[in-house]
Parts: structure tokens; sequence; C-alpha cells
């Protein structure tokens, strides 16, 4: 592993696991005055990347010699590989970072999540609260960013909101039941979650974080970043349905009054879920300091409804 910050040195950029959505927004805006990224492949092979005239490698990850021939010649990692609670990811992390350290990476910037803090009563959470993750899926996020601190000299780890756009999973269930549910549904629906907040966050956002983070020059050590657009007073279940109607052509639900936040709370409880959830709100302060800001929020929100209620092959995902 190079002893020489990456401040100091032109940064070459490898991408692991970045075959879904997110990494596809990624290399559709990565900055034209960086070099493009190599795109490791360990599955298959997306049309949409053999296509994107970026560099792709396979790479077998259970073969250690294969990888360190993979990451030869980079010295910066972007992580988009996700836990699922299926236990392989922290072990695949662990046999990886021996490969990590041979092949000379310097840093690694890592997708995370806010789901680590699952358990937390804190309000507002922040960077330096600590983790409460009660879920399997959680815990193992929780291990990963120890893995990725330990592994590199410099880790950059974003722990990302429900993150939404072109081909991702967030936002469609609400499609899909924006396009086929009972007026009288949707209504109960409104009336039980109003305007809780949703801790949505643009794809577009995180695919700048990504690639900013790979070569900023403030990162020393570890840095944790939080990154949910969480601020912006449209990032709330009201707007978002009010936005899906509209797109749907469905009947307006302004005028459905909301039932008391007990209400809601009760709900969670009932499901085993952590109540604490409904007034939960994420600090965005640190990463306004590196300059990631909420501007657009409600337009990217607004043409992604559009985009389900146009497409509706997206609802299927």
């Amino acid at each position: 592993m190079t002893s020489v910050p990456l401040a100091q040195c032109a940064s070459e950029v490898v991408v692991l696991g970045g075959t879904g959505f997110v990494g596809r927004v990624l290399a559709e805006t990565w900055p034209a005055a960086q070099r493009c990224p190599r795109y490791l492949v360990h599955r298959s092979l997306p049309d949409w990347l053999l296509g994107s005239g970026n560099r792709i490698q396979r790479v077998n990850l259970d073969d250690p010699a294969d990888v360190r021939r993979a990451l030869t010649g980079s010295n910066v990692l972007i992580n988009l590989l996700r836990a699922d609670g299926q236990g392989w990811y922290p072990d695949l992390l662990r046999r990886l970072s021996q490969s990590f350290a041979k092949a000379g990476l310097r840093r690694c910037v890592h997708a995370s999540t806010i789901d680590v803090y699952a358990g937390s009563a804190t309000n507002p959470i922040d960077e330096e609260t600590p983790v409460w993750p009660l879920s399997s899926y959680e815990k193992e996020h929780c291990e990963a960013e120890r893995i990725i601190a330990a592994a590199f000299p410099e880790a950059a780890i974003l722990r990302l909101g429900a993150v939404f756009g072109p081909g991702g999973r967030n936002v469609v269930r609400f499609g899909r039941e924006m396009a086929d549910a009972s007026i009288t549904k949707l209504a109960l629906r409104r009336a039980l979650y109003g305007e809780r907040r949703m801790h949505l966050v643009s794809v577009f956002l995180v695919a700048h974080a990504l690639a900013q983070f790979a070569v900023d020059a403030r990162i020393h050590g570890t840095t944790r970043v939080l990154l949910t657009q969480d601020d912006h007073p449209d990032n709330n279940f009201a707007f978002l349905q009010d936005v899906l109607a509209e797109s749907f052509g469905r009947q307006s639900l302004r005028k459905v009054p909301t039932l008391p936040r007990l209400t809601l709370r009760l709900a969670l409880s009932l499901r085993g879920l952590p109540s604490q959830a409904v007034e939960r709100r994420f600090s965005v302060q640190k990463a306004k300091r590196f300059g990631l800001i909420t501007e657009g929020f409600s337009e990217a929100l607004q043409n992604y409804a559009r985009m389900l209620a146009a497409h509706p092959e997206e609802r299927r995902i």
C-alpha cells in the first residue's frame, strides 16, 4: 500500500460493485476533467456498461492473485458492493482487504447507509452519533465500515439515505401503489404518514459525492459523511405522494387530514420497527462543508415520478 498521500499523486480509480443503477449514473456523470474509472466486473456485465465507453475488467473475487492483478496501477477504490444481511459481505471484505494492501490502494470511497442508526434515539443524528444497528443487514454495514477504515490510510465512508433515481428500488413501491391502489388506500396512507421525513437522496448527488471523494484532498484518515438531503422541506412523504398523484393523474390527496404522530409510532411498534424513526432527522452540515448541497431535490423527485408513470417497466424493479 502506497505511503504517498493521494493529494500528492494522480488518482487512478477502480469501481467495485458498480453494475447497478448508482454505478450507471456514476459512469454517466463522471467529471470530464478526471480520468474515467475502471469498472471491475465479478458477475454479469450489463449492456449499459458494455456500451458506456468505460474501461472494464473481469475479476474473480475468490482468487486473491486475480484481484491483485485487477487492482494493479490503481490507488482509489469506489466500493459499491452492498450488504444483504446474509453474512457473505463482511467475510468477502476481510479477504479482499489483504489484496487492497498488496495492490497499493491508498483510498476507499465506501457506500454505507444511514440504517446503521436504526435503534438510535438521538435527534438529530450526525456523524458523531454512535451507530445502533438492530438487524443483521445493519450490523453487516457497521462491520464493513470497520473493515474499510482499518484497510485504507484514507477512507471516505458515505452513509447514504434512501437513494432514488432511474433503475433504483426506493420510491418504486409508492409508484406501484399510486398506479394500482384505490383512492381509499392512498388516503389512509396519507393520513398515517403525513409529512413524515423520507430521508431521500438523489442518485445524481450520490454519484457526484462518490466522484468528489475519490479525489478530494481534504480526506485524511477516515472521514464519515451523512448524505440524505434531509434539510430540504420537500423531503417528506406528503410531497412524494403529491408528485406521484400528479404524475399518475390521480386525485389530489392534499386535503386529507393527518393522524397524530402517536398513531404512526404505534403502527411501527406493532410491526417490530423502532418508533423513534417517526421524528428522526439527519444532519447535513458536514456534507454541506464538502459542497454537497440539496439544490434540485424537488425537481429530481418530480422527474423521477414522471418517469415511473410513463415507463411501467421501471415499476417492476
